[in-house]
């Protein structure tokens, strides 16, 4: 014979799975009454059907199910039902105030996704966790807004641990500014906070951009919905959550609608543009960079696939060089580099601009990627124009036979330099060569010539020799 829970649990299973359309139906009929809504989060057989799903094998309704609870009046009540079936205690704080316990939850994933997804729950597990006291503490609000808590939390590996599992825990920490700012202090605290995977990322910026968390299983799926990335862009703090977020930047980028919707937004641009991390991701990738300089530039973004397009389009050329952040995406990003020097009228376009040349000199993304380039050390030494800019950035090798390793090219030499490889001054190019300098020692006249770069050059014996160079990386 079936105990009163296990007959509540099959009660409730055919009331909410029979048909799944009319299961959640129900539920959210049962949530909009007090009374019945306090009743069922008092019931564990009904309050198992939805919070004991094993993890990774969700059906038709589960996660809505899960959303609908976990986001109700009552859902510290229901998870509180839940608990007991696991341990034994007396309230909330009796449960929650064993450090061991807590991290015991928090390391697994049935228990931490229902007590994860509770305010209450999750505040004060990680309370205890960070070493605080979870009497102090009413929910994971109360200590996203405590900076003593959150220096706390923030110290805490352990803590951090638990909050990068709970898309409700990282939302509430990322509507706190003073959470922000703590995390934020503590190098190793930010690196787990943003380090976040896609499937708590998507949750976590669904929360955020006030859209059903369920209906998106990660960052893959946010990206690909349209609605979701207007919410996002719509949304300042679900922005500021992508946009630092390595994770949710490589979801974006990897999707070209997502993609588009972000750089044709002036709102989502301004929030790339104050992240590190976003304009690493947006650098590493011939797309992106191409769709985020085009959309800075006044472009079409969909017009350009990746960077050859940009690179082969005189009109896209023109627009990245007049556009001082598109120019700066193009020469801070290795993929949009070789793009253009491997287009010969791209880099044509760059080497006899001097606005352009300015911004590759001084990027040194871009500089290595010349120094790698036959060709585009040729098209330099066959341009006054860059080789004034890269004049304008140069280095002074000074003293008697002083000498330097490295990459460079050779700008000017002072005319009373002897040149001799055994005791006075030389270079030695990236073939191997030593070159003599005699006749080559004027103003570019060197690189001209040689169109190399050089990887180690010596001053003359006397004192006021010099070398200029121009550093490459």
């Amino acid at each position: 014979m079936l105990g009163v829970n296990q007959s509540d649990f099959m009660s409730y299973m055919s009331a909410l799975k029979t048909n799944y359309r009319k299961g959640i139906h129900r539920m959210e009929a049962i949530l909009a009454n007090p009374t019945h809504a306090k009743e069922f989060a008092a019931n564990l057989g009904g309050v198992s059907v939805v919070l004991g799903v094993p993890v990774g094998l969700p059906d038709r309704n589960s996660d809505k199910l899960l959303e609908l609870l976990l986001g109700s009046e009552v859902a510290d009540d229901a998870v509180l039902t839940w608990m007991h079936q696991f341990y034994e205690f007396t309230g909330w704080d009796d449960l929650l105030s064993d450090s061991a316990r807590c991290k015991e939850m928090a390391n697994n994933p049935l228990i931490w996704r229902a007590a994860g997804g509770s305010k209450l729950a999750v505040g004060k597990s990680i309370a205890t966790l960070a070493g605080l006291s979870c009497s102090d503490y009413k929910d994971i609000d109360a200590v996203a807004a405590s900076s003593v808590a959150m220096a706390a939390v923030a110290a805490s590996q352990v803590a951090m641990a638990a909050i990068v599992k709970s898309p409700v825990a990282m939302a509430a920490m990322w509507r706190s500014d003073t959470a922000i700012k703590a995390l934020q202090a503590n190098a190793t605290a930010w690196k787990t906070f943003t380090g976040a995977s896609s499937a708590v990322m998507g949750k976590t910026v669904a929360i955020l951009a006030n859209l059903d968390p369920s209906g998106y299983a990660d960052m893959t799926a946010v990206a690909a919905s349209q609605v979701a990335m207007a919410a996002v862009i719509g949304n300042a703090t679900a922005l500021n959550a992508v946009v630092t977020s390595s994770v949710a930047m490589a979801a974006v980028i990897g999707n070209a609608t997502a993609l588009n919707a972000v750089v044709t937004s002036s709102v989502a641009m301004a929030a790339i543009q104050k992240s590190q991390t976003a304009l690493n991701a947006i650098a590493a990738s011939s797309m992106a960079t191409a769709k985020y300089a085009a959309g800075a530039a006044g472009l079409n973004p969909a017009d350009y696939a990746d960077m050859a397009a940009v690179a082969s389009s005189q009109v896209a050329m023109a627009a990245v060089i007049g556009n001082a952040t598109a120019l700066n995406a193009v020469v801070t990003s290795s993929v949009a580099m070789t793009a253009i020097i491997g287009n010969s009228t791209a880099l044509n376009a760059v080497v006899t601009s001097s606005v352009a040349m300015a911004a590759v000199a001084a990027s040194n993304t871009a500089t290595k990627a010349i120094a790698a380039s036959q060709t585009a050390l040729n098209a330099i030494a066959g341009s006054t124009t860059a080789l004034d800019a890269l004049y304008a950035k140069k280095s002074r090798l000074t003293g008697a036979s002083a000498a330097k390793s490295g990459k460079f090219i050779i700008l000017e030499i002072s005319a009373n330099s002897a040149f001799d490889t055994s005791q006075y001054g030389y270079a030695t190019l990236s073939d191997g060569s030593k070159p003599n300098w005699q006749d080559y020692k004027s103003k570019y006249a060197y690189f001209k010539q040689f169109k190399k770069i050089a990887t180690y050059i010596k001053n003359d014996t006397e004192g006021d020799d010099w070398i200029d160079y121009f550093p490459c990386g």
